[in-house]
């Protein structure tokens, strides 16, 4: 008695220990305002808040519950939650996640969670925080059969920041909320990292996805602003991606990083964006519109890319001022760009799908020529008028020289081997 009234006075405020009743009864007894601090230990139990309070764990809190009510569900705005350790199951498809939230003004902190099913939901919440969350889903599960990790539903500014997401549907997944901020969050192992549904002013900085589906799915969104995040080793099927804009309008794609994709960045059924200075490198395919018009495509970094790109039933977007690294282009009036027009010709990406044994020739000399003799239909192809002459993004380079380097090394050992093959041929005749 006499430790807990020194520390009350110490802390300037009332705190509730949870050392004889269960965390549920302390709840119900706090005041507003108060902290309840859980002792280390392991709890069965599922938690309801319905007023302002700080509940505080330590790194041997640890709550485990199988149903389908979630272990800590919160009514209350202000609400305050971090340091604890939520392992939850359910196999009921209608549950809600192991947090679900429908207040304003709370606090999610430094909480880890394992789960089947959703890891927060956020439920016509608005103006929350949710910071360093681990959540992590179950890896065995098909894609259909899991959730997503943050589920934000009808919410809006909401800040969601630091946390580690893997093995769940989508990362994070947000449908009809508005002006939420996304940043350096890493979510991989999943069907998207990120996917946004009908939103309208997010703004997704400085994250992370990688061996994803899907990097960053951007969906029938106004607004949109995607800035400084990596998308990497996407590409899990035939339909993988770093970026996806479907039906979307008035989005800033910007210093972007799309390496290693099936596709680095797919503009379908969308208009009125701008993209650039963006790293694509690496990729299957490195830009593809389909159905995409009246966008801003300039300043963007093309590297390595098997296919530059690919146009499908798209037009009046302005694709000048990138830089293409199999461009060789001339600058006569040292004004930075080339002369000399740079044509996106997906010829490869054609006759591969025709051939597909074909694959094995890339950049192979007799492919190269071919390309000089059979090109692709105009509708097609996408042209730069002005192409740069240099990489606008210089922190690039090395990956250049060395992509420049595995492309040259390819190609000289498939002409040595085509070689000995034309020459054996001709000296059995």
């Amino acid at each position: 008695m006499l430790f807990s009234l020194v520390y009350v006075l110490m802390m300037g405020s009332h705190s509730t220990f949870a050392d004889k009743q269960s965390i549920q009864q302390q709840i119900d007894q706090a005041k507003p305002g108060d902290t309840i601090e859980i002792p280390e230990g392991d709890y069965d139990e599922t938690l309801t808040i319905n007023q302002p309070i700080h509940l505080i764990g330590t790194d041997g809190v640890t709550f485990t519950h199988k149903g389908s009510d979630p272990i800590i569900t919160i009514h209350s705005d202000d609400v305050v939650i971090e340091h604890m350790h939520l392992k939850y199951t359910n196999d009921d498809k209608e549950a809600s996640g192991a947090i679900f939230v429908e207040g304003n003004h709370n606090v999610l902190h430094d909480i880890h969670i394992e789960t089947n099913s959703y890891g927060v939901h956020l439920d016509g919440a608005n103006d929350n925080e949710l910071s360093n969350l681990t959540i992590n889903g179950d890896q065995n599960a098909l894609f259909k059969d899991r959730d997503h990790g943050i589920y934000v539903w009808k919410s809006h500014n909401n800040i969601i920041h630091d946390t580690r997401v893997k093995h769940v549907q989508d990362g994070i997944y947000m449908e009809q909320s508005s002006n939420n901020h996304v940043y350096s969050n890493i979510a991989t192992h999943s069907r998207y990292g990120y996917h946004l549904m009908f939103t309208k002013n997010s703004l997704l900085e400085e994250n992370e996805s990688y061996e994803n589906v899907s990097g960053m799915m951007i969906m029938g969104t106004d607004g949109t602003v995607a800035t400084h995040n990596i998308l990497r080793h996407n590409q899990e099927n035939l339909q993988s991606l770093g970026l996806l804009l479907f039906d979307v309008t008035n989005a800033m794609i910007t210093e972007n990083n799309l390496s290693y994709n099936r596709i680095g960045i797919f503009v379908e059924d969308a208009s009125d964006n701008e993209i650039n200075h963006n790293y694509v490198h690496g990729n299957y395919i490195g830009l593809q519109f389909k159905g995409a018009y009246n966008n801003h495509i300039y300043h963007n970094t093309f590297v390595a890319n098997v296919v530059p790109g690919q146009a499908e039933d798209s037009a009046d977007n302005n694709t000048n001022k990138n830089y293409w690294s199999d461009h060789l282009g001339i600058d006569m009036t040292g004004d930075g760009t080339s002369d000399l027009k740079y044509t996106v010709d997906p010829f490869f990406l054609n006759i591969t799908d025709q051939y597909p044994p074909f694959q094995l020739l890339f950049q192979a000399p007799g492919m190269i020529f071919l390309e000089q003799l059979i090109h692709t239909p105009i509708e097609q192809q996408f042209v730069d008028q002005a192409p740069l002459m240099e990489n606008p993004l210089d922190m690039n380079d090395e990956d250049h020289s060395k992509s420049q380097g595995i492309v040259l090394l390819f190609s000289m050992t498939l002409l040595f081997f085509s070689s000995i093959i034309i020459y054996l041929g001709v000296k059995q005749q």
